[in-house]
């Protein structure tokens, strides 16, 4: 199997880093444009719980949303496509997938065939 290379350059701001990462990623995650920021927005404010009461007014006033109604749509976006989580506890988390650990060099994806 042969492999295939490309650089990228991620911007050295937080949120800008988050939203590099998830585009990077989006072919999988299969996000729209707001609700990449949303999602990029919340891990910049917690990166650990997602979507609690607090940061959903924080987000929704960041992004310039009516209000944190409108927000709620892109979690229940988040959630119905994998992004987000319920625990047992109630709390909303992120998949793993879609928190970038600290120090990333490179992310390989591995492509296999419906026979592999």
């Amino acid at each position: 199997m042969s492999k295939v290379q490309a650089s990228v350059t991620l911007r050295d701001d937080a949120l800008g880093y988050l939203e590099d990462y998830l585009r990077l990623l989006n072919g999988l995650l299969k996000l729209t444009g707001t609700e990449l920021k949303v999602l990029a927005a919340f891990l910049d404010y917690d990166s650990r719980i997602c979507a609690t009461q607090r940061a959903r007014k924080i987000v929704a006033e960041k992004l310039l949303m009516k209000n944190v109604a409108v927000l709620n749509n892109y979690v229940k976006a988040l959630k119905d496509k994998g992004c987000i989580y319920k625990d047992a506890s109630g709390f909303y988390r992120y998949n793993a997938i879609v928190s970038p650990k600290e120090n990333i060099t490179s992310i390989e994806f591995l492509l296999k065939g419906a026979d592999d």
